[in-house]
C-alpha cells in the first residue's frame, strides 16, 4: 500500500469514528469560552486575562485539566464560564480518549482474529495447514536462514492453537490471517503481490477435507498465479497424478507427499544405510545439507573443478552440481523488428493491455556431478552439501 492510500485510510477511519466532528465541537467550546472568558475578565485590570490569546490559553489549559494557574478568572462571571467549561471539557476529553482508544482496540482485535491487512513486502506466505507445517516453521526460523523474514500464515485453525504457536514462535515476525486462501481477498490481504514465496500447503484445518486438498491447492495456486504471476509459488500435492493441473498454473515447484518413497525403500536393499543418509540430509538442526546458492560472479566462465575447489578449501563444502534457471520469454519478445502489419498489431495491443505474455513458462535444469571441465555459464545456482554456507550466499 503507497504512503498515499495508508493517510486516506487512516483519515477514512477517523472520519467513521466521527472524529473530526468531536474536534470541531472541542475547537468551539475553546472558542466560546476564551470569548466569554475575555468579555468579563478584560474590565478587570487586575485579571491576568486581558487578551484573546490569555483566554484560548486559560481554555486549553482548563479543558486540559493540566491547571497550570498562570491564567484564571477572578469575576463572577468568569468563573461561572470556567465551571461551564470544566465540565464540558471532562466529557470532551473522555470522547477523544474513548475514540482514540477505540482505533487501537479494533486494529488489535483484527490482529487477534486474523483480519487485518498486511503491509510487509518481501515475505512469505504460507496458505494452509497440515500436520507438516509446523515443521516448515522450523526449518525457515530456527534452523533456517530467514529468521528475519516476515512469515504470513493464512489458515483456519482455532485461536488456541494460533495462540500457541505465536508463543512459541514470539522472536519471529510470525503473522496470522483467518480465511479461505482459495479466494482473492484473503490473498490481497496478505499483500501476495508484493511476497518473495507462496507455500501452498495440502489443507486440513478447519472443516476441510483430505480428498479435496489437491483441488484447493490448485484453485489457491491458480489465484496466486493471476494476481501475482512472478511470485515464485510451490505447492505441496497428495495425488501425483494432480501434477498437471499445476504445471498449468505456472507453479514454480511441485512437492507431492510420499513421492520416491518406492526408490527409498528399494535403496534400503540395494545400498544398505543409504536411507539413513537421506533422512539426515533433509533433517532440521546443524547437520549437513544441501543447499542452493548463488555463484560467485568471478566464477562465472571458470570450470566446474575450479568452483569445487574454492567450495571445498573457504566452505568445507562439497559441490554436487549445478540447477539452471531458464526465464520465460516474453510474446514480444519473439516477434520480429519488422514493419509486418500482423507483429505490429500483437505489439500494439500487448502495449495496450499492460500485460506481459509468455509462451513457455521458466524451467529448471539439472546437471549433477559434471566433469572436471564443464565450464559455467549465467543463471546458474550451485547446489552444494553443507552446513552453514547458505547463510552467507543466500
Amino acid at each position: 500500500m503507497s504512503p498515499v492510500l495508508k493517510v486516506i485510510k487512516f483519515f477514512a477511519v477517523l472520519y467513521r469514528e466521527r472524529f473530526f466532528q468531536l474536534g470541531m465541537v472541542t475547537l468551539s467550546v475553546i472558542f466560546l469560552s476564551s470569548m466569554g472568558v475575555l468579555y468579563f475578565e478584560q474590565a478587570k485590570t487586575e485579571s491576568n486575562i486581558q487578551s484573546i490569546w490569555d483566554g484560548v490559553w486559560w481554555a486549553v489549559v482548563t479543558m486540559g485539566t493540566v491547571g497550570y494557574g498562570d491564567k484564571y478568572p477572578i469575576t463572577p462571571g468568569g468563573r461561572i464560564v470556567a465551571l461551564i467549561l470544566i465540565f464540558a471539557g471532562v466529557g470532551l476529553m473522555s470522547l477523544f480518549t474513548a475514540t482514540i482508544a477505540s482505533i487501537f482496540v479494533e486494529k488489535k482485535m483484527k490482529e487477534g482474529k486474523g483480519l487485518e491487512t498486511v503491509k510487509e513486502r518481501d515475505h512469505i506466505v504460507i496458505c494452509g495447514w497440515n500436520q507438516y507445517t509446523e515443521e516448515v516453521l522450523a526449518g525457515l526460523t530456527t534452523y533456517g536462514t530467514m529468521e528475519d523474514t516476515h512469515i504470513i500464515l493464512i489458515n483456519e485453525l482455532s485461536v488456541d492453537d494460533i495462540d500457541s504457536l505465536k508463543l512459541k514462535y514470539k522472536k519471529y515476525n510470525l503473522k496470522f490471517l483467518r480465511g479461505d486462501y482459495v479466494h482473492e481477498d484473503v490473498l490481497m490481504r496478505a499483500n501476495v503481490v508484493k511476497a518473495k514465496f507462496v507455500l501452498i500447503m495440502a489443507d486440513t484445518s478447519g472443516t476441510h477435507s483430505r480428498d479435496r486438498s489437491d483441488e484447493r491447492t490448485t484453485l489457491a495456486a491458480l489465484t496466486v498465479k493471476s494476481i501475482a504471476p512472478n511470485v515464485k509459488t510451490v505447492a505441496e500435492i497428495l495425488d501425483s497424478g494432480n501434477k498437471q493441473h499445476l504445471r498449468r498454473a505456472n507453479v514454480d515447484d511441485i512437492i507431492v507427499r510420499g513421492e520416491h518413497v518406492g526408490s527409498i525403500l528399494a535403496s534400503a536393499i540395494n545400498s544398505p544405510g543409504l536411507p539413513s543418509i537421506f533422512s539426515n540430509l533433509l533433517s532440521l538442526g546443524e547437520t549437513n545439507k544441501l543447499w542452493r546458492v548463488d555463484i560467485p560472479r568471478n566464477f562465472v566462465g571458470k570450470t566446474f573443478k575450479e568452483l569445487s575447489e574454492f567450495y571445498r578449501e573457504k566452505h568445507h563444502a562439497i559441490l554436487i552440481g549445478f540447477l539452471m534457471e531458464k526465464k520465460a520469454m516474453k510474446l514480444e519478445d519473439i516477434l520480429s523488428d519488422d514493419t509486418s502489419v500482423i507483429d505490429t498489431f500483437i505489439k500494439e495491443k500487448l502495449r495496450e493491455s499492460k500485460k506481459d505474455l509468455y509462451y513457455k513458462r521458466e524451467e529448471k535444469q539439472f546437471l549433477i556431478n559434471p566433469d572436471d571441465n564443464y565450464i559455467i555459464g549465467a543463471d546458474t545456482y550451485a547446489v552444494i552439501l553443507s552446513k552453514g554456507i547458505l547463510r552467507k550466499h543466500h
